[in-house]
C-alpha cells in the first residue's frame, strides 16, 4: 500500500474537474510517494476497497516495476507515473489490453503535439532519436480477480525530461515539448477511460491501428527469452489476436508470450544509427 498522504501540492485539480463530468464514477487520488501505483489498485481490488474505476497518481515510487519485474525508475520530478484500475466482468479476457492501452495513449500524446512517438510490441512506446529508438514510457497491466469483477489495473509512466546518461530513453522534451505532470495526465488520462468505457469495440478499434504506428515493422528483429534467443527475423505487424507477426527463414511465426522480449539485431541497431 503506498505509504505517503496526500500532498498539499496536488497537480491534478484540472483532471479531476474534466473527470467529474466525463467519467464521474472514477475516483482520482495523489499521493507524493508509494510503493508501486499498480501495486497498491491490486491491493484495493483484491480486498473489496474498491468499488468502481480509480486513477492513482503518485510523483514518486520506490518500487516500480514493468515488465518481466523489471524496475521502472524516476527521479520524483520528471516522469508521469500512475496506474487505473478497471472491473471488468468476471473472466473477461485482457489479454491484448495492454497494446490497446498503448494506442490510446501514442494518439493522445500526438495530440499534445509529440507526433513522432510510435510503439514497440508489446507495450513500449518509442521517439526517434539520432540513433535507435528510444524509450519514453511504457505499459503494465495486470489483474486481480474477485467474485464479481475481473480488476485490470493499468500502469504507465512516461518520461517528461529525458533522464541524463540513460542513451537509450527519451523525455517528452526530446519531442519539443515542455509539459508537467498535470498537463500530460489531464490529456492522457480521459483518453485511457474512454477507451476503456468503449469496451470491446473500441478495443479492436485500436489494435486495428496498431499497425499504423510500429515502430520497428520491417525491422530485423531477435525473438529473446530470458537472454537466448529464440528467433530472428523480419517484424511485420500485429495479428488480430495481439500477436506480433515475425517473417522468419523458415515462414511466418507468432510471438504472443509476453514473457518474451523483442530486440533489434545488431546489424539493424547499427543501421540506424548512421
Amino acid at each position: 500500500m503506498s505509504d505517503g498522504a496526500p500532498s498539499p501540492g496536488d497537480p491534478l485539480s484540472s483532471l479531476r474537474a474534466q473527470l467529474a463530468a466525463t467519467h464521474p464514477a472514477c475516483t482520482v487520488r495523489w499521493i507524493a510517494r508509494t510503493g508501486s501505483t499498480n501495486a497498491d489498485l491490486l491491493a484495493e481490488a483484491r480486498s473489496g476497497q474498491l468499488d468502481g474505476p480509480a486513477l492513482l497518481v503518485t510523483a514518486q515510487q520506490t518500487a516500480g516495476r514493468g515488465r518481466q519485474g523489471r524496475v521502472w525508475a524516476d527521479d520524483a520530478r520528471t516522469s508521469v507515473l500512475c496506474s487505473v484500475a478497471w472491473p471488468f466482468p468476471p473472466q473477461h479476457d485482457i489479454r491484448a489490453l495492454s497494446l490497446a492501452v498503448g494506442v490510446w495513449l501514442a494518439q493522445a500524446l500526438h495530440a499534445l503535439g509529440a507526433a513522432s512517438v510510435r510503439l514497440k510490441w508489446p507495450n513500449d512506446l518509442l521517439l526517434p532519436g539520432a540513433g535507435p529508438w528510444r524509450k519514453l514510457g511504457g505499459v503494465l497491466v495486470e489483474m486481480a480477480d474477485t467474485a464479481s469483477a475481473r480488476w485490470a489495473v493499468i500502469g504507465f509512466g512516461i518520461n517528461l525530461r529525458t533522464p541524463p546518461g540513460v542513451p537509450q530513453a527519451a523525455g517528452l522534451d526530446a519531442a519539443g515539448l515542455s509539459l508537467d505532470r498535470g498537463q500530460v495526465l489531464t490529456a492522457l488520462a480521459p483518453a485511457l477511460l474512454a477507451g476503456l468505457q468503449g469496451g470491446a469495440r473500441q478495443r479492436d478499434a485500436a489494435l486495428a491501428q496498431w499497425n499504423a504506428l510500429h515502430a520497428w515493422a520491417g525491422l530485423a528483429v531477435s525473438v529473446q527469452d530470458r537472454g537466448q534467443t529464440q528467433f530472428s527475423g523480419t517484424a511485420l505487424g500485429l495479428a488480430p489476436d495481439g500477436a506480433l507477426r515475425v517473417q522468419t527463414p523458415q515462414g511466418e511465426r507468432r510471438v504472443l508470450s509476453a514473457d518474451v522480449s523483442l530486440r533489434l539485431t545488431a546489424t539493424t541497431a547499427a543501421d540506424t544509427a548512421k
